[in-house]
This record gives C-alpha cells, sequence and structure tokens, in this order.
C-alpha cells in the first residue's frame, strides 16, 4: 500500500504547530523509517503467484517475441513470476532503487538476468514511445497515477491488441460500515467493481475478465511478512516516536484490513486494446 507516504506528511502536518519545513524534515525521517519498513519484505503490496498466473492465462495470441511492461514493480514477485511463465522480455519500471536491486539479485539467481531490464524511473514520467508494448502489468501501483490516467497512459503506450493486466483497490460491497470506507481514506478516488469497469470503457479497452484476489494475498503473502518486520523494527526503535507512529500506521491497517475484508479488496482486471 504505497499511498503511506501521505498519510505521514499528514500525520505531521495537522499537529498544527509544526512549520512546513519542519513538516518536510518530519516527514522525510519518517519515509526513512517507511522504506526501512518496506525494503527486503517480498512484495509491496497484497498479491500472490498462483493470481498472477490466473490473470496471464487469459491472454490469448501472444507474439512470440512479447515486450512487457511492468509498472510499479516493486521488488519485482509478479516479474519473477512473469518471466517463469513466459517467454518475453520485461521492462521493470519503479523509482526506489533497493526494490530494484533485490529484483535483480533474484533474476541472476533464476537466470532471468537478461529478460528483465531494470528501469529506474517514476510512472509519472514514463518516456517510452506510443504503441511499444504487446503487454502491460501493474499490480497494486497503477492508483498513483489515479485509475483512469493511468489506464489512458497504457492504452497510448500498448500496441493495437494489446493487452493491460492490473489490480486496482476496490469496494466489494455497496453497504460497508465506516471503518471499511476509511480503509481507503488516502487512495484516491476508489470505486466499486461497476465503477472501475466503467473507466475500463470509457478508456476504450474490452474488458476480458476481472477477479478478486484472495484474502490470503492480503495476510499471508503480503501482511505476515510486513508484521514480523514491524515486530523487529519496533525493538530496534524503542523510544524514537517517529518511527514507532510510522510502524504504528502500519499496524492500525492491517487491523483494519483483517476486520474489513468481506468490504475492500484488491480486483485484477485483465483487459485488451481495441
Amino acid at each position: 500500500m504505497f499511498f503511506i507516504k501521505e498519510v505521514i506528511h499528514n500525520l505531521f502536518k495537522f499537529r498544527g504547530v509544526l512549520s512546513e519545513k519542519k513538516v518536510n524534515r518530519d516527514v522525510m525521517e519518517g519515509m526513512e523509517y517507511f522504506y526501512e519498513l518496506y525494503t527486503g519484505l517480498p512484495r509491496g503490496g497484497p498479491g500472490d503467484n498462483a493470481s498472477t498466473r490466473k490473470a496471464f492465462s487469459y491472454l490469448k495470441n501472444l507474439p512470440s517475441e512479447l515486450l512487457i511492461l511492468d509498472i510499479g514493480c516493486g521488488p519485482g514477485m509478479q516479474t519473477l513470476e512473469l518471466a517463469r511463465i513466459s517467454k518475453g522480455t520485461i521492462i521493470a519500471l519503479d523509482n526506489y532503487q533497493p526494490f530494484l536491486d533485490s529484483l535483480q539479485q533474484n533474476a541472476l539467481k533464476e537466470g532471468f538476468e537478461k529478460r528483465i531490464i531494470l528501469k529506474n524511473q517514476s510512472m509519472l514520467e514514463m518516456d517510452f514511445n506510443s504503441g511499444t508494448f504487446d503487454l502491460i502489468w501493474s499490480e497494486g501501483a497503477l492508483y498513483q497515477m489515479g485509475f483512469q490516467n493511468g489506464l489512458r497512459k497504457c492504452y497510448q503506450l500498448l500496441k493495437k491488441g494489446g493487452y493491460l493486466a492490473v489490480t486496482e483497490g476496490v469496494m466489494l460491497q455497496s453497504n460497508a460500515p465506516a471503518a471499511a470506507k476509511k480503509f481507503w481514506e488516502e487512495y484516491p478516488d476508489v470505486k466499486d467493481i461497476k465503477g472501475n469497469i466503467n473507466l475500463i470503457k470509457q478508456e476504450h479497452f474490452d474488458l476480458i475478465v476481472h477477479f478478486t484476489l484472495p484474502v490470503s494475498s492480503w495476510t499471508e503473502q503480503y501482511y505476515a511478512p510486513l508484521e514480523r518486520k514491524l515486530r523487529e523494527l519496533k525493538k530496534k526503535y524503542q523510544g524514537n516516536t517517529t518511527a514507532l507512529q510510522v510502524f504504528a500506521m502500519s499496524e492500525k491497517e492491517i487491523e483494519t484490513y483483517k476486520k474489513n475484508s468481506d468490504y475492500v479488496g484488491y480486483e485484477f482486471f485483465i483487459m485488451q486494446k481495441k
């Protein structure tokens, strides 16, 4: 869940007693602990290899020399799985170098170093030519562009008939309690599944299929390693108020999700450029 940066900023800003200069200094310190918390985790957000494989299975008549862009790849668990199940070349894009370093090490271990090309760049500054990619993949990251803006950019970068596979945070039920709605409060313009399907159609994609990630994608694949790291760092930073506030926000996120997993989740959308 990469929107925690904004949460940290608001945490300090709305104390009401700090100057903007002090806010920015505290935010940078807070981000230091945030990145330490997430560096080394197998995943940067909810997901699992079975869901990656399931999504890929819906793609038909792919070219023999498949070119894939993985936007916001993080530490690259899904990137490696794409390399295993396809014969394609993958450009793995992220703007946090430690994630890319971790992916590079794992790609070398599995012999994918020639097929996984690392690119340190913000998704907001992508400079690829239009019509470059056969497939664009993004698990839990495209929201940083705004879902509709992300769809529009991906449409531009895809070849005619190219595919886009993306997971997006959604409300799973319309009667969600206040706590479930609050879970997404730092997430820009969260919608239900139908609302996202409408955006997909507006941006001239044909929706092939969609499915909800299982709860285990959150609790086992993402939160369990995160909770182990939280326990380690809380011991390491005993008495450090800034660090403990950052960790407390992650703990609150985990607690809130577990109580509201029937109402909030990630939906996998697989679509094709018309």
